[in-house]
C-alpha cells in the first residue's frame, strides 16, 4: 500500500518531535513558575517597605533579585529605598547606582535611582554639606530622566537642596513647579512653609506639636516662641532620668524669672504612676504623659532620657541623649549660653 509509506514518516517525524515540544513546555512552566515566585517576593519586600520593616525589606529584594537572575533594576532600586530607611547611607549610594546601570532602557527607573542616590547625598550633607553638590546632580538627573516628574517630590527635594545652599530664589521656583504639579501632594504645606521662610531649610527647626499639660495648660510650638526651651523625654522607670530630677528641679528654680520653660514630657505606661511620681518629687514645671508616644515619634526620640534643647525661634540648638541633666556639663553651659542671647534680645 503505497499510502502507508508517507504515513509512517509523518509519524517517525512527529514522535521525534513530541520530546523537544514536551521540553518547551516545561521550560515555559518552569519559567512562568519563576516568575510568578519573583513577583510574590517583590510584592512582599514593596509591603516590607511600605511598613518601614527595612532590614526584612532589604532581604526580601535580595531574594527577588536572585530569582530574576542578579539583574533586577527594580530590585536594587527596592533595596536602595530600604537602606535609606536604615540610614545606611553609602550602601544606598551604590546600590542605587547599580540600578542605574541596569535599567538604561527604563527612564522611571532610572529617576527612582537617582533620586535615591540624592535623598543618601542629601543626609550625608548634615556631616558633609559638600555632599550637597551631589545630592543637586542627582535630582537633576533624576528629572532629566522623568521630565514629566512621575516621580513624587523630585522638584521639592531639588527646591531644599538649593534652599540648604542659600540658592533661595532657585529653590522657591523648584517648590512652586511642586506644587503646580501636586497641590494637595505630601509635601505641599512644608513646601510652602519654606517658602515663606527658606532659612527654614537651613536650620533644624522643631516639628509643630500641641500637648495639654498635667494641669490643663495647651502648649504648642507657636506658643513658645521667644522662650528658651528644655524637652525632657524621661520616664519614672529609667533610672538615669529618676537621678536628674533634683538637678531640674535645681535648674527650673534658677530661671524661673527668665525666658526659659522646661517641658516633661514621661514616656510611663500608667498615667497614675506618672501622676504619683512627678506630685511626689515636686516637678511642678510643665508635664505632660506621652500616653501614645506620640511626641516620642515627632521627635525622633528612642532613648531615655533625651533632652532637645530649642532657641527663641523653636530651632533645634543641642540634643543630649541616654545622660541625665545632671551628668552633662555642655548641657547646663548651652541653656546658659541661649538664655542669655535671648536676654539680649529682649
Amino acid at each position: 500500500m503505497w499510502w502507508l509509506r508517507p504515513m509512517a514518516i509523518w509519524l517517525v517525524v512527529l514522535v521525534a518531535a513530541m520530546p523537544r515540544a514536551h521540553g518547551a513546555a516545561v521550560g515555559l512552566a518552569a519559567q512562568a513558575e519563576k516568575t510568578k515566585a519573583y513577583d510574590d517576593e517583590f510584592e512582599r519586600a514593596r509591603q516590607l517597605l511600605q511598613r518601614h520593616e527595612y532590614f526584612e525589606a532589604l532581604k526580601a529584594f535580595q531574594k527577588a533579585n536572585q530569582l530574576a537572575g542578579g539583574r533586577s533594576a527594580k530590585s536594587f532600586v527596592g533595596m536602595a529605598q530600604a537602606m535609606l530607611g536604615m540610614k545606611t547611607w553609602q550602601n544606598a549610594i551604590e546600590t542605587a547606582q547599580t540600578a542605574i546601570e541596569l535599567a538604561q532602557d527604563d527612564p522611571l527607573l532610572r529617576a527612582r535611582a537617582h533620586t535615591a542616590r540624592g535623598t543618601a547625598f542629601q543626609s550625608l550633607a548634615e556631616k558633609d554639606p559638600s555632599t550637597l553638590h551631589d545630592a543637586e546632580r542627582e535630582f537633576r538627573q533624576a528629572l532629566e530622566a522623568d521630565p514629566e516628574s512621575r516621580v513624587a517630590d523630585l522638584h521639592f527635594n531639588l527646591g531644599v537642596v538649593l534652599m540648604k545652599q542659600q540658592r533661595d530664589e532657585e529653590g522657591i521656583a523648584e517648590l512652586n513647579k511642586e506644587l503646580a504639579q501636586r497641590a494637595h501632594g505630601s509635601t505641599a504645606d512644608e513646601a510652602r512653609t519654606l517658602i515663606a521662610n527658606p532659612r527654614r531649610a537651613r536650620e533644624h527647626y522643631a516639628p509643630d506639636f500641641t500637648v495639654r499639660t498635667a494641669d490643663g495648660q495647651q502648649v504648642t510650638l507657636e506658643s513658645l516662641r521667644g522662650k528658651v526651651v528644655l524637652l525632657d523625654f524621661w520616664g519614672s522607670w529609667c533610672q538615669p532620668c529618676v537621678r536628674a530630677v533634683p538637678s531640674l528641679r535645681k535648674l527650673q528654680q534658677e530661671h524661673a524669672n527668665d525666658a526659659f520653660v522646661m517641658l516633661g514630657i514621661s514616656s510611663d505606661k500608667d498615667g497614675k504612676t506618672w501622676s504619683a511620681f512627678t506630685a511626689k518629687n515636686g516637678m511642678v514645671w510643665p508635664q505632660y504623659w506621652d500616653e501614645d508616644g506620640k511626641m516620642q515619634r515627632t521627635f525622633d526620640v528612642r532613648v531615655f532620657p533625651t533632652y532637645v534643647l530649642l532657641d527663641g525661634d523653636g530651632i533645634e540648638r543641642l540634643r543630649v541623649s541616654g545622660t541625665g541633666y545632671h551628668d552633662s556639663k555642655i548641657l547646663a553651659d548651652r541653656i546658659d549660653q541661649q538664655i542669655k542671647t535671648a536676654g539680649k534680645r529682649n
